[in-house]
């Protein structure tokens, strides 16, 4: 099985802060609006979660909100056994951590945390540079209290997970792929982050390397279509996950969205073109 744990649709301006909005209400003038979507893995493998929300960096009490979430399919934060992030974006990774009076606690203690080694370098320097109190407070207690594991370290992947490094969103953004046979799915992080955009060939400002985000979305949307994947989008709204029909010259990427968000085998195969 694979859930969708919606953490709340937010307004997001020019000034990068994420508040809290009525899922069908509009972004105010010059924001747009997103949606916050973890995953949950539950298998005879593991129990694992595919980002882990803003947590400390969010607007919510987005801890409680996981808890709740997790609750619903009879798992606990304890019992998460790996959590796989796709970049280190503070509404990805920042619920790894949960406050504890002036400092933090673990929010998954039993966890292993796979992640860049690479880009944890990246946000450790960039955090000291730029002075950054909160984040390198956050780093620093998550260097020193978790079980941080470096794709690098592990190209064979994690049980029915696999980790590639894509960048294009981020330096060393990864894509995360699940194959446990009857159900496949692939979690693109912010390269993909919405099904809106499928069908749109664009750059986009915030990526570090847009032209790269562009072709790698266009290759894994073709793997995905080919190899009957579900994709799971973290800011989707509408049914976060979804899978793809088939292709229409015309149109582009016929998709449907699992309005449950939940999957617990695969999509019907595309019809062949």
């Amino acid at each position: 099985m694979i859930a969708s744990l919606y953490e709340g649709t937010f307004s997001v301006g020019a000034d990068r802060q994420f508040k809290p909005i009525n899922p069908d209400d509009k972004p105010p003038f010059g924001s747009f609006k997103v949606t916050i979507h973890p995953y949950l893995i539950a298998d005879d493998h593991m129990t694992a979660l595919i980002d882990a929300g803003p947590g400390t960096f969010g607007p919510l009490n987005h801890y409680a909100i996981m808890t709740e979430n997790l609750s619903r399919h009879g798992v606990t934060p304890d019992d998460i056994e790996y959590v796989f992030c796709s970049h280190l974006h503070t509404d990805h990774v920042g619920g790894l951590l949960k406050p504890h009076g002036h400092s933090f606690e673990l929010s998954f203690p039993n966890a292993r945390i796979q992640l860049s080694g690479r880009e944890w370098e990246q946000f450790k320097k960039k955090a000291n540079e730029n002075r950054k109190t909160d984040a390198i407070r956050w780093a620093t207690f998550l260097e020193n209290h978790a079980d941080l594991t470096f794709t690098e370290d592990h190209p064979d992947g994690t049980g029915p997970v696999y980790m590639e490094t894509i960048g294009g969103h981020t330096e060393f953004s990864q894509a995360i792929f699940y194959n446990n046979g009857g159900l496949k799915a692939m979690m693109l992080g912010d390269v993909l982050a919405r099904p809106e955009i499928i069908n749109r060939r664009f750059v986009a400002k915030f990526d570090f390397d847009a032209v790269q985000s562009r072709n790698k979305r266009a290759f894994f949307l073709e793997k995905a279509l080919r190899e009957n994947y579900y994709i799971l989008t973290f800011h989707g709204s509408n049914g976060a996950i979804i899978y793809l029909k088939g292709y229409d010259p015309k149109k582009g990427y016929l998709v449907e969205h699992i309005t449950s968000g939940v999957i617990r085998q695969g999509p019907p195969p595309a019809p062949e073109t």
